[in-house]
């Protein structure tokens, strides 16, 4: 059904054409993205969802309301030249696909921004309400990281959750587990990958920090109406031009299964 409304149909590529551009957008937002490594995902929906219902309560005696969570939709786009398609379909010469990656990484970009920081009125993992924090020391030395992310994991285990656990860094933390531990081979990353079982990613929307997850479903997710496709917009000029979208929400069931990292 999306495709009624993204125009694939009326692009005057072919499919070996349209498999190359949807390849390179997968690659180039799989580079880049990273709340979707930590948090379940439940879709996609479709195209045309708007919002997430959440539960209802009583507003007065004997009337009842309902809440929901919008639904944010991201929109990129790129555009490649006639001649440079043509040639691709008719000489097999080498199509650049660069615009597509850029297209796809701003949106991967936008993605976990809207994950982790939220936007105005909505809430990101690092400013849910409820939600607890810990506040990082320096890590200048090797295995300072692991008995902080034991003292994370301890506070959440405190609280109820009791694993497994993911974690998203900034890339400035995250490199700091690559040095190896002077007593043997493994390395620091190693280690809490063995605290934190579900998954320990560079998160490169974090500019300092992280986040720790009490992993599951029945505490948080990314919800997709749209997952990412590229989409046909017309002709201009000498070029043909696309959009990528895509539609999520960020649900959180669980509040204080979350621990912000400062």
């Amino acid at each position: 059904m999306a495709n009624n409304y993204l125009g694939r149909d009326d692009a005057p590529i072919e499919a070996s054409t349209w498999k190359l551009i949807d390849d390179m957008m997968v690659q180039a937002a799989k580079s880049q993205i990273a709340g979707r490594r930590i948090l379940p995902i439940e879709g996609p929906y479709g195209f045309g969802l708007k919002a997430i219902p959440m539960g209802d309560y009583a507003v007065e005696d004997g009337i009842i309301g309902s809440t929901a969570i919008p639904m944010t939709m991201i929109r990129t786009e790129f555009s490649l030249a006639k001649r440079d398609l043509a040639s691709f379909e008719r000489d097999h010469l080498v199509l650049d696909t660069t615009p597509v990656a850029c297209a796809a990484m701003d949106a991967a970009a936008k993605e976990d921004r809207i994950v982790f920081s939220g936007l105005a009125g909505i809430s990101g993992l690092l400013n849910t309400d409820g939600a607890g924090s810990l506040t990082l020391a320096k890590w200048d030395k090797i295995g300072a990281a692991a008995d902080q992310i034991i003292d994370a994991v301890t506070k959440l285990d405190a609280a109820g959750f009791h694993g497994p656990y993911s974690m998203a860094l900034a890339p400035a933390q995250y490199n700091l587990l690559l040095r190896r531990y002077p007593q043997g081979d493994g390395t620091e990353l190693d280690h809490i990958r063995s605290i934190v079982t579900d998954g320990v990613i560079k998160a490169p929307a974090l500019k300092k920090g992280g986040v720790l997850l009490a992993a599951g479903i029945q505490y948080s997710s990314i919800a997709i109406g749209q997952d990412m496709v590229t989409a046909y917009n017309g002709p201009v000029g000498d070029l043909l031009e696309f959009q990528i979208y895509e539609s999520l929400a960020l649900l959180v069931r669980a509040p204080e299964s979350i621990l912000v990292l400062k």
